[in-house]
C-alpha cells in the first residue's frame, strides 16, 4: 500500500526542488535566448584595434614580444571580418603586423607610441618609417601617438616636431589619436597632420550617454569635429562599448548592448558622408582591467579566448555558457537543500526552501563569473572566492533553521567575534561564534565595497550578486529569532556606516543606474538586522 503523504512530510521535497529547478532553468533560458538585433552595415567592420597580448600579457612588459605565429593566428580570425586593423606600437613584436596583414587583404593604421622617453619615440619613429616604406600597399597611414596629450606627456609642439621628424622619411600619411576634447584644445595640431584623428568613447565621457542614445551621439560629435576643422578629414580612431562591468548612469555594458552600438553605429555611419570609424578592439585585453577594473578588459569583439562574441548580422546570444550556468547552480543548491532533507515539512515550506536554494546557487555561479571577469590578482580571488563560501555558510544557516531542525541561531556579538579572531579557540567555534563572525566579515565587507565605491567608485562593480544571499539569510534569521536582538555596538556602528555609505552611492550614480540601486537595495537589507531589532 503506498504511503500518503502527512501535512508535514519528507515526500514534499523532490517535486518541491524539482518546480524550483524548473523556474530557475525558465530564468537562466531567458539569459540565453538569441536576440534580435539589426543587422550592421557593409558586410563587415570597417576597422578595429588589435594588440597581440593574451592572458596575463601585458605591454608594461617590456621583454615580451608576440610570435609572428600568434599574430597570424589572429588575422586569420580577423580575415574577410574587418577591413582593417590599428595597432599604437612597433615593437613587442607588433612589427611583423603589416607583413601579416598584407598576406590576409588587411589594411594598417601603424601605431607609433610617443611617451615621455624623447629616445624610444625617434626609434618608434624611424621603425615605423621603415615598415611603411616596406610594405606601402598595406600601410594605410601612420598614428603618431595615442592620447599624449591626454596624459600629458608631451605638448602639442612636440608631437608637431615628431610628425615632421617622420614626414622627412616616409609618404605615409600621417595622423594623431586623441580625445576629441583634446583636439579642440589643440587645434594648431591639425596643420601637422594630412587628417585628424578622434576618440568618442560615449562609455567613458564626463556625462556618461545611455546605450541607446550612444550610437546617435557618437555621429554628432563627429559632425562638430569635422566643422571645427573645415577641411580636414576627421577619423573616428576609437569608438566601441564594453560587454562586461559596471554601469555609468545609463550606460550599460554587456553582449546585447555592445552588438546594438556597433552595428547601430555602423548604419549610421553609412549615410554619413566621411564618416569611417575604429572600433576598439579586436580582442579583450585583460590587462587593462588593472587600471580600469572589470569594463577595461571586455572591449573586444572576441573574448581572451578568440571566441567571437557575436557576428555582425543575425541574432546575438547573451549569454552561450547559460546552461552551464545553471547546471552548477542546481549543484550549488542540491547542496544547501540537502541538509534539510531529513526533515518532516509541509509542502508551502519545501517550496520555500527550494527556491531558496536554487536562487543561491544561481546568486553564486553570477558572483564566480563575476569574479572570474573581474579578478585582477590573487587576492582579489582569494576575496571573491571567501565571499562565496560565506555566501554558502549563510544560506545554510537559514535552510537549517527554515528545515525546524534547531531554533534560529543568535549570532555572537561582533565585539566576540574580533577577539575570537584575535585569539582562535576550537572549543569556543559553537553555532553562535561561526554566525557571528559571518555577519562580522560579510558587514565589513560590504562596508568597505561601498565606501570604495563612494570615494573611489569609477572602475568599481557593483557586487550584487555576491553580497544578496548573505544579506537575505542574516535579515531573515534576525526576523526568526524569538526575542529581540540585543545591542551590538560594533555591528551597529558597521551597518550604519554601510547604510549611509549605500544611500550616498545611490545619490552619486544617479536613478538611470539600477546596478547601483541594487546595491543600495542589498546594503541597506544587509544593515538592517543591527540598526534596529526585528521581532518575528
Amino acid at each position: 500500500m503506498t504511503e500518503t503523504p502527512a501535512p508535514g512530510s519528507r515526500w514534499f521535497a523532490v517535486p518541491a526542488f524539482l518546480l524550483a529547478a524548473a523556474a530557475v532553468f525558465a530564468a537562466w533560458w531567458t539569459t540565453g535566448r538569441p536576440v534580435a538585433v539589426p543587422d550592421g552595415a557593409g558586410g563587415k567592420i570597417p576597422c578595429v584595434s588589435y594588440t597581440p597580448f593574451r592572458g596575463v600579457e601585458t605591454p608594461f612588459d617590456e621583454t615580451l614580444v608576440a610570435a609572428p605565429e600568434r599574430i597570424e593566428e589572429d588575422f586569420r580570425l580577423l580575415k574577410g571580418r574587418v577591413g582593417c586593423v590599428r595597432t599604437y606600437a612597433v615593437d613587442q613584436g607588433l612589427d611583423r603586423v603589416p607583413e601579416i596583414a598584407a598576406r590576409h587583404g588587411i589594411k594598417v593604421l601603424l601605431g607609433v607610441w610617443i611617451g615621455r622617453e624623447h629616445e624610444k619615440n625617434i626609434q618608434q619613429l624611424e621603425a615605423a618609417a621603415r615598415l611603411a616604406n616596406e610594405h606601402p600597399n598595406a600601410v594605410r597611414a601612420i598614428v603618431v601617438g595615442n592620447e599624449v596629450l591626454l596624459r600629458r606627456e608631451r605638448t602639442a609642439r612636440d608631437l608637431a616636431g615628431y610628425i615632421g621628424f617622420i614626414r622627412q622619411r616616409t609618404n605615409a600619411r600621417l595622423t594623431y589619436a586623441d580625445v576629441w576634447e583634446f583636439w579642440l584644445k589643440n587645434p594648431e595640431l591639425a596643420g601637422a597632420v594630412d587628417f585628424v584623428t578622434i576618440h568618442i568613447l560615449p562609455y567613458w565621457e564626463d556625462e556618461p550617454t545611455a546605450n541607446a542614445k550612444a550610437p546617435a551621439y557618437t555621429v554628432e560629435t563627429w559632425r562638430q569635429a569635422r566643422q571645427s576643422f573645415d577641411g580636414k578629414l576627421v577619423f573616428v580612431g576609437e569608438t566601441g562599448w564594453p560587454s562586461a562591468g559596471r554601469m555609468r548612469e545609463g550606460a550599460r555594458p554587456g553582449a546585447i548592448e555592445q552588438a546594438r552600438f556597433f552595428r547601430e553605429l555602423s548604419r549610421l555611419a553609412a549615410k554619413e558622408d566621411g564618416l569611417d570609424f575604429n572600433l576598439i578592439e579586436a580582442f579583450d585585453q585583460p590587462w587593462k582591467r588593472a587600471s580600469e577594473g572589470t569594463v577595461g578588459g571586455h572591449w573586444g569583439l572576441f573574448d581572451d579566448a578568440r571566441r567571437a562574441k557575436f557576428p555582425w548580422t543575425g541574432p546575438v546570444t547573451p549569454n552561450p555558457g547559460w546552461l552551464f550556468h545553471f547546471a552548477a547552480g542546481a549543484a550549488v543548491a542540491l547542496i544547501l537543500f540537502g541538509g534539510a532533507l531529513g526533515a518532516r515539512l509541509p509542502a508551502g515550506r519545501w517550496l520555500v526552501l527550494a527556491f531558496f536554494a536554487h536562487v543561491a546557487g544561481a546568486l553564486i555561479v553570477l558572483a564566480a563569473a563575476e569574479t572570474a571577469d573581474a579578478g585582477r590578482n590573487v587576492v582579489e580571488w582569494i576575496l571573491g572566492g571567501g565571499g562565496m563560501a560565506l555566501s554558502f555558510l549563510a544560506a545554510w544557516f537559514l535552510l537549517r533553521t527554515l528545515a525546524g531542525a534547531r531554533q534560529a541561531p543568535r549570532p555572537a556579538p561582533v565585539g566576540r567575534a574580533l577577539d575570537w579572531l584575535a585569539r582562535p579557540r576550537p572549543a569556543d567555534l559553537d553555532r553562535a561564534m561561526a554566525l557571528g563572525l559571518i555577519c562580522l566579515f560579510v558587514l565589513a565587507g560590504a562596508t568597505a565595497q561601498t565606501l570604495a565605491l563612494v570615494f573611489d567608485g569609477r572602475y568599481r562593480g557593483f557586487p550584487v550578486a555576491a553580497y544578496l544571499v548573505p544579506a537575505a539569510a542574516l535579515a531573515a534569521l534576525a526576523w526568526l529569532e524569538r526575542a529581540p536582538r540585543p545591542a551590538d555596538p560594533h555591528a551597529f556602528a558597521l551597518a550604519a556606516v554601510l547604510a549611509a555609505g549605500a544611500i550616498a552611492v545611490a545619490i552619486i550614480e544617479g536613478p538611470a543606474n539600477t546596478q547601483a540601486l541594487a546595491w543600495t537595495g542589498t546594503a541597506l537589507l544587509l544593515a538592517l538586522p543591527w540598526l534596529k531589532p526585528i521581532r518575528p
